[in-house]
């Protein structure tokens, strides 16, 4: 029987989920089965894991899907303290006992979370929801409009890259012995990452950094990757960075409206 014929039918149709989470090579899979699957060379462990109902219609933002799982659920775990940095996407697979083959049956990402006692709820919105989001144009500003290593900025990330290890741990506070051999504030808006995520800096003194938010998880003797940070100053994109023809800034606007007399910024 084809999946359409089951999916129809109140008798045969007996379905199988797949939940698929994805953020760069970490991968975490879920099946809601109660026996692991194998599926795309992929092993799916049988997790207590649900889902809201799906819907359609024309309007995305109201086509987003809510998973409920344990909070202790390594992929719930990754938005405890703090959302992770990048995309979280999430593919859900579907099909029904007899048939052979899954489909996709939803595509997005998770856009936010919540907390409630044991249980996590993982509030999802579907892909092409990103395409109805207008997009900030350039902006004519003092400092650099371009994000940090982006395609824009033109800064080679591993250029500007530190390995280290982790001698300490405390909530927001890292302390990197490799970070002394930089000067105090080298890396505040840059980032501390690990093989399973990244936090941004907002503090550096000595072999102390300090977190934008709390990486659980992290513990002394971990080996890190830390990224210089930048103000966006035209002054760190050419001194720091050797960089300033990709400098997106107008550092010679006028700080007086000749018109008026008033500050333009």
């Amino acid at each position: 029987m084809t999946y359409q014929t089951l999916e129809q039918s109140a008798h045969d149709g007996e379905p199988q989920e797949l939940y698929r989470f994805a953020q760069g090579t970490q991968r975490w899979l879920y099946t809601s089965g109660q026996v692991a699957v194998d599926y795309q060379s992929e092993t799916y462990q049988p997790a207590t894991i649900s889902r809201g109902r799906l819907e359609q219609g024309n309007e995305l933002a109201r086509l987003g899907v809510e998973i409920r799982m344990p909070r202790d659920l390594a992929v719930a775990s990754l938005f405890i303290a703090a959302p992770p940095e990048g995309v979280v996407s999430l593919t859900l697979y579907r099909r029904h006992a007899g048939d052979p083959e899954f489909i996709t049956y939803w595509k997005g990402r998770v856009a936010g979370s919540r907390l409630s006692g044991a249980e996590a709820t993982l509030k999802c919105e579907p892909i092409a929801s990103s395409l109805k989001r207008p997009g900030l144009r350039a902006c004519y500003q003092l400092l650099c409009r371009h994000v940090l290593y982006s395609s824009g900025c033109g800064a080679l990330k591993d250029s500007f890259r530190v390995d280290g290890t982790v001698a300490a741990v405390t909530g927001v506070t890292v302390q990197v012995a490799i970070a002394a051999s930089q000067p105090d504030g080298y890396f505040v808006g840059g980032m501390l990452a690990t093989p399973t995520g990244a936090r941004m800096i907002v503090a550096h003194t000595g072999v102390d950094l300090t977190l934008v938010a709390p990486m659980l998880g992290l513990a002394a003797g971990d080996a890190v990757q830390l990224y210089a940070g930048c103000d966006h100053t035209m002054n760190h994109c050419s001194s720091r960075f050797a960089n300033l023809d990709n400098f997106g800034g107008f550092p010679f606007i006028p700080v007086k409206n000749p018109f008026t007399g008033d500050a333009v910024v």
